[in-house]
């Protein structure tokens, strides 16, 4: 799905890091073709479909058309391995949308020693409010819960050995740091969360689609304020968990409760401002998905816009509830296709410690961090904190079958 704002992100286990941009995108480096041209793509759990070479002079401001062109080109010509798959297709996101032209060829990931060959991905013809080429992580089309028709990111990596799941982990950091972003393509990092990772059951299409898509039943979202808490109404739904959309998509209901507690008021383009003091606040927003609760400081949930202006991390939206970058900076979040199943625990960063998910998920795997240690602001509510069994970085023969990414935070 696509970002109100943009931010950049980062991937390898396969560890890569992200970019992230406010516009906010979190972005991944690929290297593609032979030989290898640098392009940045942005982290879409949302979508499923790669492709590169957004028409840069489509951006709507000369800071985007500088940071579009700064991302990267792919020109096929130069690549000895390049083929064309005489294909088109039409890809629409929540703002913008791109014409492809399917192709394949070499992908490497530059922070890693992983090199696929032979993926199918999307050459932009045209497009329109996008500045950035898009990395969709969400089901490919070797899958029964796909129609994609060809094998997607997620699949060539499994496919082609570079991990032994078609599972990966996300860190997006939290909005006080600009290098913490990881995706961990077949791994994990304990060492970014607190407490054990709790999993939720991947449900099926919603909102009358035929595709799954990352939802999940969140039961419900309240506040607590100096230790009294209550419950929005209408916060109990499923919701899709997508790292390509800045904002949160909820309820009209929750977002005027949000409104009402914040003092805050909508502005036309339906983004509720709130005073900028809210940015020091560690009241919280609670995110109840029965068993573990994210909270989130109101400090976390509050983004600046400039100088002058805040906005709350949370657009009404009746049709499509989503969970964006906003909700998604408090939370260390796994995603696995094979078990299908969606595992959580609050963000926090206290190192490095990566592992390969195991066979049967993750399910109890303890955090290396202690909940002090917790710069994003999540806490987990519920669950037993001895659950699972510690692992550590010291399980380095793990290593060989997830590839951590760095991911580039990209601010307009």
């Amino acid at each position: 799905m696509s970002k109100p704002l943009t931010i950049s992100k980062r991937q390898e286990d396969t560890d890569v890091p992200l970019y992230d941009v406010s516009e906010v995108s979190y972005l991944i480096e690929l290297s593609i073709g032979t030989p290898g041209q640098p392009v940045k793509v942005a982290v879409d759990t949302g979508s499923s479909e790669l492709w590169v070479d957004p028409l840069c002079q489509t951006s709507q401001s000369l800071s985007e058309v500088e940071e579009c062109i700064a991302n990267g080109i792919y020109e096929p010509s130069r690549s000895d391995t390049f083929e064309d798959l005489n294909s088109t297709n039409t890809i629409p996101y929540g703002i913008g949308v791109v014409q492809i032209e399917y192709v394949r060829d070499n992908i490497a990931f530059p922070h890693s020693t992983i090199n696929l060959t032979d993926v199918q991905f999307g050459v932009a013809t045209a497009s329109r409010q996008l500045n950035e080429g898009i990395m969709g992580l969400s089901f490919g089309g070797n899958t029964p819960q796909a129609d994609l028709g060809y094998n997607n990111i997620v699949d060539e990596l499994y496919l082609q050995n570079a991990t032994q799941s078609r599972a990966f982990s996300v860190a997006l950091g939290s909005s006080d740091s600009d290098n913490d972003s990881v995706v961990i393509f077949g791994g994990i990092d304990t060492s970014k969360y607190a407490g054990p990772l709790r999993t939720l059951p991947i449900l099926g299409p919603q909102n009358g689609e035929i595709i799954y898509r990352y939802w999940v039943q969140l039961n419900s979202i309240g506040t607590t304020v100096d230790g009294s808490s209550h419950t929005y109404d209408n916060s109990s739904l499923p919701v899709v968990l997508d790292t390509g959309s800045t904002f949160c998509s909820l309820p009209r209901a929750v977002v005027n409760g949000m409104m009402e507690d914040l003092d805050g008021q909508i502005d036309r383009q339906g983004q509720v401002l709130v005073d900028c003091s809210q940015v020091d606040n560690q009241d919280t927003f609670d995110f109840d998905f029965g068993n573990i609760t994210i909270r989130i400081p109101y400090s976390q949930f509050v983004l600046q816009a400039n100088s002058e202006v805040c906005v709350l991390g949370a657009i009404p939206d009746d049709q499509i509830a989503l969970l964006g970058d906003s909700f998604l900076r408090s939370a260390y979040v796994v995603f696995d296709q094979n078990n299908m199943e969606v595992a959580m625990a609050p963000y926090t960063n206290c190192g490095q410690s990566e592992q390969r998910i195991p066979d049967e998920g993750v399910s109890g795997v303890q955090g290396a961090c202690d909940s002090a240690d917790n710069d994003g602001g999540g806490d987990s509510g519920d669950g037993d904190d001895n659950a699972g069994s510690r692992l550590t970085a010291s399980m380095l023969g793990l290593l060989s079958a997830c590839i951590s990414v760095p991911v580039f935070v990209d601010l307009l």
